[in-house]
This record gives C-alpha cells, sequence and structure tokens, in this order.
C-alpha cells in the first residue's frame, strides 16, 4: 500500500505481492479498510504513547521539550511509510484511510497531552502544547519530504527551536 498507495492497490495485487492467495487475504481482512486498521493497529501507537519518554525531569523546561521532540521525531522517521501513506492517501481525501488517521491523530495527541502534563507542567494548555507539536512533527516531515537531502538532525533541530520559542520561552 504504501508503495501504490491505498486506491490503487487492489486485495488482488496485494495478494499477489504477499505470496497469498487473495481468498486468504479476505480471510483475515473483509476489506482494505479493515487491513489499513489493522496495519495501524498492530503498530501499538496507543501503547507506545502510553507512558512519557525518559526526560531527565530535572532539565530545564527547554531541554525537556527538545528531548519529548526528538523522541517523536525519531518515532515519526521509524515509521516513514506508514506516515507517508497515511499523509499520502489523506491529502487525496482517500475514505480508507481518513477513520484510521483521524483515530492516530487523536491517539497522538491525547499521548503527547499527557506527556506535556508529566514531562513539563509549566505549560498552561497540554493540549495546546500538543497541538503545536504535532503540527511541528508534520511541518517537519514535509520538509523531509520536499528536501530529502537535508539532514533528519537539521529538521529536527529547527522544529524543536520554534517549539521551544513557542511553548516555553
Amino acid at each position: 500500500m504504501s508503495t501504490h498507495g491505498s486506491a490503487a492497490m487492489s486485495m488482488r495485487l496485494l495478494a499477489r505481492e504477499c505470496g497469498l492467495g487473495v481468498a486468504a487475504l479476505y480471510h483475515y481482512f473483509e476489506s482494505k479498510d479493515a487491513l489499513l486498521a489493522a496495519v495501524v493497529d498492530e503498530r501499538r501507537y496507543g501503547d507506545r504513547m502510553a507512558e512519557p519518554p525518559d526526560v531527565d525531569l530535572a532539565g530545564s523546561a527547554e531541554q525537556r521539550l527538545r528531548a519529548m521532540f526528538a523522541e517523536m521525531w525519531r518515532g515519526a522517521i521509524e515509521e516513514e511509510a506508514i506516515w507517508r501513506l497515511l499523509l499520502g492517501e489523506g491529502v487525496r481525501g482517500e475514505p480508507t484511510v481518513l477513520p484510521v488517521g483521524q483515530a492516530l491523530l487523536e491517539t497522538v495527541e491525547r499521548g503527547l497531552s499527557a506527556w506535556i502534563e508529566a514531562v513539563l507542567p509549566e505549560v498552561d494548555d497540554a493540549g495546546a502544547g500538543a497541538r503545536i507539536m504535532i503540527g511541528q512533527l508534520f511541518g517537519g516531515f514535509v520538509r523531509h519530504i520536499f528536501d530529502p537531502g537535508l539532514p533528519l538532525s537539521d529538521i529536527e533541530a529547527q522544529a524543536a527551536d520554534a517549539l521551544v520559542a513557542a511553548m516555553v520561552r
């Protein structure tokens, strides 16, 4: 799906590329929607967001925010194929991914809000902070897509600089 997009990927093509019969695929997944939801569910994003990252709570607010964003950034880059699929299909309004993407966004926002409450209690509105962080994450990811030669560490640092300026200075 990440290669062809969900609209162009038929269950028959997917089964062939996986070395399965299409009936076997339909035995486990009733539709592409169910398959995509299972792929995202298998990644266990909710569980991964359940506990804040290991951040030195004695550090400054800036250091804690940078460490928290670095954790999110690395996780997003590790999951690049999933994010590319969801973002690309979401931009095209593909109905198959919209509910999956919405649920994932809610999971990430909820998790980040809890992280901010635990790690950055000086931030007045953890929900707003989470939305700002998600915006920087997506903005950085878009930069990565359109400027693939730019080092990921530079993108991360620029996004973290903006977060610090907006949230803790």
